[in-house]
């Protein structure tokens, strides 16, 4: 037996025979890569616990998964054991893509992203069926093609519906451990859960005939509720909260202002793998995307704070420095104001001089790469680059503007009739009718004064 001591879940076991697929793909270099990616970014400036990486989220997704299908092996009811035999029949599928979901990612992913235009998930799944990773080699070892199914099963296009839903979903693996992973590491306790009692009554149901995960309407009501509560609580004040979002702006700013020094043809400092990832992100090799990791990112901001760029230098010392933007709540204001305060906070910029004007950002959720649909609507904002693909993998090119694979958490009365969450629970539709939204204008301290005044008159 193979343990993993874990803050999370205590102890993480995996059998040295039954699992040995599992444990070769954790020793794989793909996988050891996720040890240097942290799970949250730039959250660790906002909050000093959030250390955690990628890897260590992934061994939880992987084990979660593990418990659910025994958990799923004590139901007796007709639809479980059909669907039940479907999982345990793709044991090994449901693991490896629980193991394997996350192993794309970019360091400070979500800033990386909106640089090259390429979303980690085509990585995933380029990573996954290339024959030159050691990833793919173990997998096709397990059994010829099999790269390709657990491809498919995160690309959501597996035929195996009840596999795909465990790993993508509104009732997840991924969404169990992060969540609880992500509360404790941050010490944001409201993010946490009843994960024994949501695993006591998750089940498997049938929606229009569909397969769908679901919960004991029962028993799992206010459990359900508990979980959507912890994820509204943990996107208002940790996946958004101002500070973590203005460090994504100056890294996003950052990548931008080496990425046009690169195109210009200026001289300037750049690792090979980073140099061809910003100039021809379409083309860029995938040995090269997988030698980045948040140290080396983190090493270069540190040489650019001697940059003979004064822009690249500046943005870079704020951010190793931690000399931050300052920011505004303007959610109170509409469209047309907001962009409005925007262009007076920009002119006020451009006549102090220097880069004063290139800082001033407005922000709000639609902006992110987090999604989801019990809590607001997913648009792309003014500015947002449109997501572009990896070179190879058309068959999955709308992958990631595709909804979860289920889009709703569903309760199974007794008579296994589903109901939507939202329908069923007075507080669920509540915040459905309250989307969470946040406008922020980001600028730098030096027109701070100025931006009061012009609130000031707007009163």
């Amino acid at each position: 037996m193979k343990i993993f001591r874990d803050p999370v879940h205590d102890i993480i076991r995996f059998d040295k025979e039954t699992d040995k697929l599992i444990l070769d793909l954790i020793e794989t270099k793909e996988m050891q890569r996720l040890r240097y990616i942290k799970q949250l970014g730039f959250s660790s400036i906002t909050y000093p616990g959030a250390e955690h990486s990628r890897f260590s989220h992934s061994l939880g997704t992987a084990y979660l998964a593990k418990r659910i299908v025994a958990r799923l092996a004590e139901q007796r009811g007709i639809q479980e054991k059909r669907w039940l035999k479907e999982i345990t029949d793709n044991y090994y599928l449901l693991l490896c893509s629980a193991l394997l979901h996350d192993i794309g990612h970019a360091p400070f992913s979500h800033a990386f992203e909106n640089v090259t235009g390429i979303k980690h998930e085509k990585w995933t799944l380029q990573i996954i069926n290339n024959p030159d990773t050691e990833v793919n080699q173990v997998l096709e070892s397990h059994r010829k093609g099999f790269a390709k199914e657990v491809a498919d099963v995160i690309a959501r296009v597996h035929p195996c519906q009840t596999v795909v839903k465990l790993i993508s979903s509104q009732l997840d693996v991924d969404r169990f451990d992060y969540l609880l992973r992500d509360s404790l590491m941050t010490g944001a306790g409201y993010g946490r859960f009843d994960l024994e009692w949501m695993l006591h009554t998750i089940t498997i149901g049938e929606v229009d005939g569909v397969p769908e995960v679901g919960l004991d309407f029962d028993k799992g009501l206010s459990i359900a509720e508990d979980f959507v509560m912890a994820r509204y609580y943990m996107y208002k004040h940790v996946y958004f909260h101002k500070t973590t979002r203005g460090v994504e702006i100056i890294a996003r700013k950052i990548l931008e202002r080496v990425k046009g020094l690169l195109l210009d043809n200026e001289k300037i400092q750049c690792p090979d793998c980073l140099e061809e990832l910003l100039k021809k992100p379409e083309s860029a090799s995938q040995s090269l995307y997988l030698e980045l990791n948040d140290s080396i990112l983190w090493y270069w901001f540190h040489v650019w704070t001697k940059s003979h760029d004064d822009y690249l230098r500046e943005l870079c010392n704020r951010i190793v420095n931690r000399k931050l933007l300052k920011s505004a709540d303007l959610s109170r204001f509409g469209p047309k104001e907001l962009i409005s305060i925007f262009w007076l906070m920009k002119e006020e910029g451009a006549r102090l001089g220097g880069n004063y004007a290139d800082y001033i950002e407005i922000d709000t959720p639609s902006t992110s790469s987090y999604s989801d649909p019990y809590l607001f609507k997913r648009s792309r904002a003014d500015g947002e680059k449109e997501v572009k693909t990896v070179e190879g993998n058309n068959a999955y090119d709308n992958m990631e503007d595709a909804k979860e694979a289920s889009e709703y958490i569903f309760l199974f009365d007794k008579q296994k009739n589903p109901h939507d969450l939202a329908r069923a629970s007075t507080i669920i539709n509540a915040i459905r009718e309250q989307k969470l939204e946040q406008q922020r204008l980001y600028f730098p301290v030096e027109l701070h004064k100025y931006l009061c005044t012009i609130l000031e008159k707007r009163r």
